[in-house]
C-alpha cells in the first residue's frame, strides 16, 4: 500500500512538518499524560487539595491560551510569521520542559512559572502547527495529509512510552522524586525533532503586513472575522460541534489513569491500557489518511460520533457495574476484559476523530485566514479542556458512572451540531474568499505584491526573481 502523501509534489514539506508533530509529543504525553501530574501531586505540593490545585493549574495554563489563540492566529496571518511562532514556542516549551528537573519538594511556585509557559507554548504552538496545512494539501488532500501526520505522532508516542517505560524500569526511575533525567528527554527529543521543521518547512506570504500596531491589526482582523460569520457559518457551526465533543476528549486524555485506577487496574496494567490506546489511535488515523476524502468530511466525522457514543456509553455502564458490585457485601468483581474494548474504541476515536476534524476545519478554511481561523479552532478545544474541572468535581460529588454519562450527553450534542453543517457550502465561501484575497506574488521570495510592485520585472526584495 503507498504511503497517502506518495503522489503529492511537495512531500519534503509535508515531512518536515510532520516531524514538529512528531517533535510535541514528548510534551503531550510524557509531560501532560503520563508524568507531570504524578510529579506535581507526589513530589510538588502533597498538601490534602492538591489533585484541586493540579486541576486550577492545567486549566489556568488552558485559559491562557483559549484568550491568547485568536489574536496571535490573527498578528501571525498578517504578518505572515506562522513559523517563526511556531518553533519560538517550540523552542521555549522544550528547553522549560528540561527545567523541570531542577523542582524537588514544596517548590509550588517555582513549578508554577515553569509549567504554565511551558503548557501555554505547548498548545498555541499546536494551533500554528495546524494552520499550515492549507497550504500543504489543497482540499481534496487535505484528510489524507492530516491523518497521515496523526499516524506518525502515534507511532512516535507509542516509542515514547515504549522508552520511558524501559528506562523506568532499567533505571528504577518508579520514584517520581527521579523523574529528573525523564523531563530532560522529553526536552531534549522536542528539540531534536523540531529541527527538520526549521531548515525545511517554508511560509507562504500571504498577505502585505498591514501598517500600524500588530496587537491592533491582530484584533481588528479578529473583528472582521466575528463580522464575515454568516459568511463562513458552516466552518462556524463546526466550530461550535467541536466544542462539545472536545469536552468529552480532553477529558477522557486527561483522567484516562484516574478512570482506570478506580476500576481497579494496577500501575502496569494501567501503562499497557494507555499502550492499546495508543495503538488504537494509529489504527484510527487510518481512516482520514485513505478514506475521509472520498466518502466525505461530513459523513467520516458523524461517523466516528456515532462510535464514540458508544464507546463513551458503554464506559459509563461498565463504571455503573463495577460501582454496584463494589457496594455489595462481599465485594463482587466485575470482569476487566470489557475495558480493553473500550480502550480500542477510545483510541480508535481520539486517533481518527482528532484527525478529522482538524481536516475538515482545513476544508472550509480560506488559505489567507488559515493562522487566524485555526487560532480559533485552539480556543475551541482548549476551551473544551477548561471543562475537564467540572467532570472532576461531579466525579468526587455524584460518582463515576454519572459523570461520565455527563460525557455522553456532550457527544451527543456535538453530533447534533455538526449535522447541520453544510459541506459543500462551506468548501465555496472559502474559495470565494481565497479568490478576492489573492494577489501576484514573487516566485523566488514569496513575498504578495500590490499596486505597481506586480507590473515590474525584479522583486523589490530579492531583485531577481519575477512577479508571477
Amino acid at each position: 500500500m503507498k504511503l497517502p502523501i506518495s503522489h503529492l509534489p511537495n512531500r519534503g514539506q509535508i515531512w518536515s512538518w510532520i516531524s514538529f508533530d512528531v517533535a510535541n509529543q514528548s510534551f503531550t504525553l510524557l509531560i501532560n499524560t503520563v508524568l507531570f501530574s504524578l510529579f506535581f501531586t507526589k513530589v510538588v505540593y502533597t498538601q490534602p487539595d492538591k489533585d484541586a490545585v493540579w486541576s486550577y493549574v492545567f486549566a489556568g495554563s488552558m485559559l491562557l491560551v483559549v484568550l491568547a489563540s485568536p489574536v496571535a492566529g490573527a498578528i501571525a496571518d498578517d504578518r505572515s510569521c506562522k513559523k517563526q511562532w511556531l518553533l519560538g514556542t517550540g523552542v521555549a516549551c522544550a528547553a522549560l520542559t528540561c527545567l523541570f528537573a531542577v523542582l524537588g519538594p514544596d517548590s509550588l511556585w517555582l513549578a508554577l512559572l515553569l509549567y504554565i509557559p511551558a503548557n501555554f507554548c505547548f498548545n498555541i504552538g499546536e494551533n500554528f502547527l495546524a494552520s499550515f496545512l492549507p497550504q500543504l494539501a489543497r482540499r481534496e488532500d487535505m484528510a489524507r495529509v492530516s491523518g497521515f501526520s496523526w499516524c506518525i505522532a502515534y507511532l512516535a508516542a507509542l516509542a515514547l512510552l515504549i522508552i520511558t517505560v524501559g528506562a523506568i524500569t532499567v533505571f528504577g526511575l518508579q520514584d517520581p522524586q527521579r523523574f529528573g533525567p525523564l523531563f530532560i528527554f522529553a526536552g531534549v527529543w522536542f528539540l531534536a525533532f523540531s529541527i527538520p521543521t526549521l531548515l525545511f518547512l517554508r511560509e507562504a506570504k500571504t498577505n502585505a503586513p498591514s501598517p500600524g500596531n500588530p496587537l491592533v491589526i491582530g484584533f481588528t482582523r479578529l473583528i472582521e472575522s466575528a463580522k464575515s460569520t454568516a459568511q463562513f457559518r458552516d466552518l462556524a457551526v463546526l466550530l461550535l460541534g467541536s466544542f462539545f465533543y472536545g469536552v468529552a476528549m480532553s477529558t477522557v486524555i486527561s483522567f484516562a489513569s484516574i478512570l482506570v485506577e478506580r476500576l481497579g487496574f494496577d500501575i502496569t496494567k494501567s501503562v499497557i491500557f494507555i499502550a492499546v490506546v495508543t495503538i488504537a489511535g494509529v489504527v484510527g488515523t487510518v481512516i482520514p489518511a485513505y478514506f475521509q476524502d472520498r466518502l466525505g468530511h461530513k459523513r467520516t466525522i458523524v461517523s466516528l460520533l456515532v462510535v464514540w457514543l458508544v464507546a463513551t456509553s458503554g464506559f459509563a455502564y461498565y463504571a455503573w457495574e463495577h460501582a454496584r458490585g463494589q457496594a455489595q457485601s462481599p465485594p463482587v468483581v466485575v470482569a476487566q476484559w470489557p475495558m480493553w474494548v473500550f480502550a480500542c474504541l477510545i483510541g480508535f476515536g481520539l486517533g481518527s476523530l482528532g484527525s478529522a476534524n482538524r481536516a475538515f476545519v482545513a476544508y472550509l478554511t480560506p488559505r489567507a485566514r488559515s493562522a487566524e481561523v485555526f487560532g480559533l479552532w485552539g480556543l475551541t478545544f482548549k476551551l473544551a479542556a477548561v471543562g475537564t474541572v467540572p467532570f472532576g468535581v461531579m466525579m468526587s460529588r455524584v460518582g463515576m458512572p454519572a459523570a461520565l454519562l455527563t460525557l455522553c450527553g456532550f457527544v451527543l450534542v456535538g453530533l447534533f451540531v455538526t449535522v447541520f453543517v453544510n459541506e459543500r457550502r462551506g468548501a465555496d465561501a472559502a474559495r470565494k474568499e481565497d479568490e478576492r484575497l489573492a494577489k501576484p506574488v514573487c516566485a523566488g521570495c514569496g513575498r504578495a505584491l500590490d499596486g505597481l510592485e506586480a507590473s515590474v520585472a525584479a522583486c523589490p526584495d530579492c531583485g531577481r526573481a519575477r512577479a508571477v
